[in-house]
């Protein structure tokens, strides 16, 4: 065993304990991802929470870049930290890490709107954990970027620990609950890098006959794609087996 392989970076927020359980079941071989914690005074989901968490970025961002071999990519892994600014910001938190260190870098909203496009989902039933006020920034982003909500369900949850503790098997049948919703919509999308979903993205499609996409599913494809990796034989959904538009490129 030696460590020359292929890196994925991730910078996390500090509650986040789903990414580090699920991105590394659906990498293929020679792939691997290592972590780096941001920061934030609270484990509230809150606008304001949020936003003080950026001024970690640049310390986790350069810590990581100290990687041998360097990260080919780092994504900002939070999907809530990188719209909560507002409709076109998304990308903001991205060209600081790139800036910074070099690496190509995107955020988890960034990596959605690609998935969408993909899909060519227009309109979305859109699944969260947050509450009421995140939930409403997240819509305002979406549809910035063209994307329609049909309808929102949410866990309502303020604590980060919260959305934690909420199993797989719980978000499957919460989005089974508005199934009826779902069917009249392109894709389901499942919000939150810290909500564990991807073992579920395939029975879910399988049952409801449309695209699920979720964010820490979005965010390890736009970091293959970036890499030019196949993961189609590993990672779970359509979205790896969507064949890419001639004028599609990474955001």
């Amino acid at each position: 065993m030696n460590n020359n392989v292929r890196r994925i970076g991730v910078l996390a927020p500090p509650g986040n304990v789903a990414m580090e359980r699920e991105l590394p079941m659906y990498l293929p071989a020679g792939v691997v991802i290592n972590h780096n914690r941001l920061s934030r005074p609270t484990p509230e989901v809150t606008r304001e929470s949020l936003t003080l968490m950026m001024a970690s970025v640049d310390q986790a961002a350069r810590d990581l870049a100290m990687a041998w071999p360097t990260p080919e990519v780092i994504v900002f892994g939070c999907t809530s930290g990188s719209f909560v600014s507002g409709p076109g910001t998304e990308e903001e938190a991205a060209s600081k890490i790139t800036a910074i260190t070099g690496i190509r870098a995107c955020t988890t909203s960034q990596a959605v709107i690609m998935a969408l496009r993909r899909l060519a989902a227009g309109r979305v039933l859109l699944v969260t954990p947050y509450i009421d006020d995140v939930n409403a920034r997240e819509i305002a982003f979406l549809e910035h970027r063209d994307i329609a909500v049909e309808a929102c369900r949410s866990f309502g949850c303020l604590d980060t620990r919260d959305i934690a503790k909420i199993s797989s098997d719980e978000v499957r049948d919460f989005v089974l609950r508005h199934a009826g919703i779902a069917r009249g919509c392109d894709a389901i999308f499942v919000s939150c890098t810290n909500l564990l979903t991807m073992d579920q993205i395939e029975p879910l499609e399988e049952k409801l006959g449309i695209p699920v996409v979720s964010s820490n599913q979005c965010t390890l494809w736009a970091a293959l794609e970036h890499m030019n990796v196949d993961a189609s034989a590993v990672a779970p959904g359509r979205l790896f087996h969507c064949v890419a538009r001639p004028a599609e490129s990474m955001a």
